[in-house]
């Protein structure tokens, strides 16, 4: 039986190196883990070692610098030479150099005045001169410490509505009986210039067609200050449409020319003192128990100069398009506003387009045209006052009648030619017996007569 060989793996011819050995492994001591004893060998008595940290290097200190002691006087304020030297040029050759003031000296700022001592100079000034409580005497003035008015001496008979800034309450004195309107504003919600200004011009203005001012005070609280004015018992312009209005009824070209009338005087006479009233409207003019007109609510109103004014202040929806454009202008803005508010009353309603947001239809005022009186089915109205209407509503405010040529407008002069009983008119719009209309009045039947101005108020 022959041996066999294992066969080589590869060719035969070549030699194979042998591998080299490999390093001999070095043995790893096995870990010896020692339990401590519970009880510290007392052979041992130096701690263990604690771990260092490592030292941070030191700053390096610099060197403290000691400022010297001055023992001279102390410096005071240097204020300059005493004299520009000639070569520095031209521009203030020898004057003298401009100094402050001393420290010592130097003016303190002042302190603002208190709202509520200005209210009390404002009231103090705008009472000494004012209407007597009397229906009957108009001329007389008192003086403020002889009739002082507060909340002690007023008792409420009813509310009469809202007006600028506050409520407006019917009032009587229990002193004396004497009924007025109390006019409540709220110093927060007014401004101080916008209050004195109506407290000044109603207590200074004395016409017939002007509201008549009794005094004012103010609250325990100075949060409010009460105006005593005028009671008108045929209420406002606004208010009387809307009673017209109720009853299917419509305001004549008689009573038309008499409100006109009236409104024209009061705002000739304002012009006389240099002053515009710029809130003409309707809820702005109240008519007495006589039907005599008034204008009232002067916390807009501003004094002319030149004859012009240049402020935004009142009702847009009545504005004249000079007022909106954020012009110049004049005692002839109140005439448009007097045309607006007389054409609303005789025809029912304002008389701009109702379908305009009041961005469009304060465009519409400035750039289209102006509205004019037109017939309707049932009522036939007269040329002359078209032309009135016409007048007033003239866009360039150059060409606008002031109200003294208004007042010679041949309509409102054959107005005052006829008779027209504005007692017995504002009776009948408010449904007022013939006692309640006749009691306490000397002169009913001349009131009735040309002017709408004369006539005593109907006692409350």
């Amino acid at each position: 039986m022959q041996s066999t060989h294992a066969r080589p793996i590869g060719p035969r011819g070549i030699s194979r190196s042998q591998s080299p050995a490999p390093p001999p492994f070095s043995v790893t001591p096995p870990l010896v883990i020692r339990k401590q004893s519970a009880q510290p060998s007392s052979t041992s008595s130096s701690p263990p070692p604690l771990l260092s940290r490592p030292q941070l290097p030191q700053p390096r200190l610099r060197p403290v610098l000691k400022l010297p002691t001055l023992t001279a006087a102390p410096a005071q304020y240097y204020q300059g030479p005493g004299q520009i030297p000639e070569e520095l040029g031209e521009e203030n050759p020898g004057s003298v150099t401009v100094r402050p003031p001393p420290v010592g000296s130097t003016a303190r700022t002042p302190r603002p005045a208190d709202p509520a001592d200005e209210l009390a100079n404002i009231l103090n000034r705008t009472t000494l001169e004012c209407y007597t409580p009397n229906e009957e005497s108009s001329s007389h003035s008192h003086s403020y410490d002889s009739l002082k008015y507060s909340d002690e001496f007023l008792e409420e008979i009813s509310r009469l509505g809202e007006g600028q800034g506050g409520a407006v309450h019917k009032v009587r004195d229990t002193r004396t009986g004497f009924v007025m309107a109390r006019k409540t504003i709220t110093t927060r919600e007014v401004p101080l210039k916008q209050l004195e200004r109506e407290l000044i011009i109603s207590s200074t203005t004395k016409h017939v067609n002007i509201i008549r001012y009794y005094g004012a005070y103010m609250s325990p609280s100075s949060s409010e200050v009460k105006v005593l004015i005028e009671y008108c018992p045929g209420g406002s312009l606004e208010a009387v449409g809307k009673r017209i209005q109720e009853v299917g009824a419509r305001v004549g070209e008689g009573v038309a020319g008499r409100i006109a009338e009236g409104v024209l005087q009061g705002l000739a006479y304002l012009h006389t003192l240099k002053t515009i009233h710029r809130d003409i409207k309707p809820s702005n003019i109240l008519i007495t128990g006589e039907g005599v007109v008034k204008l009232c609510d002067f916390g807009v109103s501003g004094e002319l100069v030149r004859s012009l004014a240049g402020t935004f202040t009142g009702t847009s929806f009545y504005m004249a398009p000079e007022r909106i454009s954020g012009g110049q202008y004049s005692i002839r803005s109140d005439v448009w506003s007097t045309g607006i508010t007389l054409l609303e009353l005789v025809q029912g309603r304002y008389p701009f387009p109702d379908d305009l947001t009041p961005i469009e239809l304060l465009i519409h005022i400035t750039k289209g045209e102006p509205p004019q009186l037109i017939d309707d089915a049932d009522t036939k109205w007269g040329d002359d006052m078209k032309d009135f209407i016409k007048q007033t509503l003239i866009v360039d405010d150059q060409h606008r009648p002031p109200p003294k040529d208004m007042l010679a407008h041949p309509w409102v002069v054959g107005m005052m030619k006829r008779e027209v009983p504005m007692a017995r008119w504002i009776s009948m719009v408010w449904g007022w017996s013939k006692a309640h209309s006749n009691s306490g009045s000397s002169s009913s039947k001349n009131t009735s007569r040309p002017s709408s101005s004369r006539g005593v108020d109907a006692p409350a």
